[in-house]
C-alpha cells in the first residue's frame, strides 16, 4: 500500500469517506484542549466515536476549522480538527484513523492490583463451604 504524507487523505477516499465509518454509541469523558495548551484542559462527553473522528459535548469556545488534542481512555492523545459546532456539541476530525473499538476500553490505574486472582484460601464471611 502506498504511504500518504501526514494531513492529506489516499487517493481513494473522498472528503466524506470518514463520514460512512460506522459511529459507535458510547458515553466517555475526555480532556480536550486547544492544540499546544498546556495542562489538562475542558472535560467533555463523548457521544459517539468512529475510526475518523467524534461527537462530543464541548463549550462554544471550539470553532470549526480549530486544531484540537483530544485525550481519549484507552487510546490516548489524538489530534484534529473541528470540523463542525452546534448547540453545544462538535465534531473533531482526527488527523489519522484510530482503533475505535480501543475507545471502549478503560485503562484502570494498577490494574494488575484491580485484576490479581484471589488466593485459593480466600472465603467470603458467612458462607460455609458445601
Amino acid at each position: 500500500m502506498e504511504e500518504t504524507p501526514i494531513g492529506s487523505q489516499p487517493a481513494n477516499l473522498g472528503p466524506d469517506s470518514q463520514r460512512r465509518d460506522e459511529r459507535d454509541s458510547l458515553f466517555v469523558l475526555a480532556q480536550l484542549r486547544q492544540e499546544g495548551d498546556v495542562g489538562v484542559g475542558d472535560t467533555v462527553r463523548v457521544r459517539n466515536v468512529s475510526s475518523g473522528g467524534l461527537m462530543a459535548d464541548a463549550g462554544d469556545q471550539y470553532r470549526p476549522g480549530g486544531r484540537v488534542e483530544i485525550d481519549l481512555e484507552g487510546i490516548g492523545t489524538m489530534h484534529g480538527a473541528i470540523a463542525w459546532s452546534e448547540a453545544g456539541r462538535i465534531g473533531i476530525a482526527f488527523d489519522h484513523p484510530i482503533d475505535k473499538s480501543r475507545a471502549r476500553k478503560s485503562k484502570a490505574k494498577g490494574d494488575d492490583e484491580l485484576f490479581r486472582p484471589l488466593p485459593a484460601s480466600f472465603r467470603r464471611p458467612g458462607l460455609k463451604p458445601r
